[in-house]
């Protein structure tokens, strides 16, 4: 029957009230910041003071959870009915539905199923479409309220039934009731619960034995329990010594893990890398080493005469620490193509190491990478930015 659809909802909230109140609960379990998605279908009845017909409805909705039970739901309904303004005249209409809402979720109901209450209040609007001719898309303000179940049949999977009282406004003076109850289904991430360990009945008073002590606790794993740990965050898989702290075998500062120079004798001032650092270079932002300008011929790979003493420092500092690996590394400036200036600097790069080996360096110690260019370290838009961004570096590596 149309018009009788206050008592309907009050029926439906004493009935979620008793469950609720008759159940053993426990707090909500949504993860703040995840978004939910549901899908679902039911029935609206619309009251007296509107010539539509009661009709069933499809939709979806998805929502945000702020907390573990405040949550926001945007959903949109539709439903194709008839209008009855005329007696003995029904015309095909449609009505679109539009909510924005705030979902309170109560505590849990604990069984052998989660259940989930919430109750729910919000604002919308409904479309109303008739296909009588002349007739235009009828928008109307509403707001409403009601509750909800979730049944969580797997863990972030659940069943859905919602029931709403809304209340529609033609004008300021002019309302009219709608009652919608739907059912769905909704996907919404929760937390995990850690599983029930059994616990086994204890033996006879005269066969209990001393409780063992607990394991302690190691949280970052490294074999060092955490009262003895002075270093507590060290990275997974890194070595370390008694007092849980990254090992340094040469001595220098410089953990193991991270250090690209890991022999270095025992004294010797290293920078960030672990290594010692050149007396005739620079080091870069990036950590790399910049011993001068090393010259080619325009658009060529051949190394000028006047670039030896520069690389000659190169191999003097190599010899001195026989330890050290490199990777020699292109750079090129914006002007040409950018794919072919790439390929030019790894070749300048593989010119470089071919000399450095010529002159007794190890073949082992070297390889070569091209940047092109994408690691300025001027600007290009002048003749000198540009010839700062033309030049050959050398970056300490790890021996593998």
């Amino acid at each position: 029957m149309r018009g009788e659809i206050r008592p309907a909802v009050l029926s439906a909230v004493a009935v979620c009230l008793v469950m609720f109140m008759y159940a053993p609960v426990a707090f909500a379990d949504n993860l703040p910041g995840n978004f939910t998605g549901s899908l679902f279908a039911g029935r609206a009845r619309f009251d007296s003071d509107i010539h539509y017909f009661d009709e069933n409805f499809r939709g979806g909705a998805i929502g945000y959870d702020f907390s573990r039970k405040l949550s926001a739901e945007l959903s949109y309904s539709y439903m194709r009915t008839e209008e009855n303004t005329v007696p003995g005249r029904d015309v095909n209409a449609s009505v679109s539905i539009i909510r924005a809402e705030a979902l309170y979720h109560l505590p849990k109901i604990k069984s052998d199923l989660t259940i989930v209450p919430f109750l729910a209040a919000g604002t919308g609007t409904f479309v109303f479409k008739s296909d009588r001719e002349g007739s235009s898309a009828d928008p109307d303000i509403a707001v409403d309220y009601g509750l909800g179940l979730k049944w969580f049949f797997v863990h972030d999977l659940a069943l859905r039934a919602d029931v709403r009282h809304a209340i529609g406004f033609k004008q300021i003076d002019d309302s009219y009731n709608v009652l919608l109850y739907y059912f769905g289904l909704t996907y919404e991430k929760r937390e995990r619960e850690m599983a029930a360990v059994p616990v086994e009945a204890p033996p006879p008073a005269k066969e209990i034995a001393p409780a063992a002590p607990a394991p302690p606790i190691d949280s970052d794993r490294d074999g060092v329990p955490d009262d003895v740990d002075k270093c507590p965050g060290t990275p997974a898989g890194v070595a370390v010594d008694k007092d849980g702290c990254p090992k340094d075998s040469d001595g220098d500062g410089v953990p193991d893990y991270f250090d690209k120079c890991p022999n270095t004798p025992l004294g010797t001032k290293v920078d960030a890398n672990g290594c010692p650092p050149p007396v005739k270079a620079t080091m870069t932002r990036q950590g790399s080493y910049y011993f001068g300008n090393i010259y080619f011929d325009f658009n060529k790979t051949a190394i000028k005469p006047d670039s030896r003493p520069v690389l000659q420092n190169v191999i003097e500092y190599l010899d001195k620490n026989p330890e050290v690996r490199m990777e020699i590394q292109g750079h090129a400036d914006i002007i040409g193509m950018q794919g072919y200036n790439l390929k030019l600097s790894e070749a300048r790069a593989d010119a470089v190491r071919k000399y450095l080996v010529s002159k007794g360096i190890a073949a082992e110690r070297l390889t070569t990478k091209g940047f092109g260019v994408t690691k300025p370290v001027a600007s290009n838009k002048t003749k000198a930015g540009r010839a700062k961004n033309r030049r050959i570096e050398f970056m300490p590596i790890q021996y593998e």
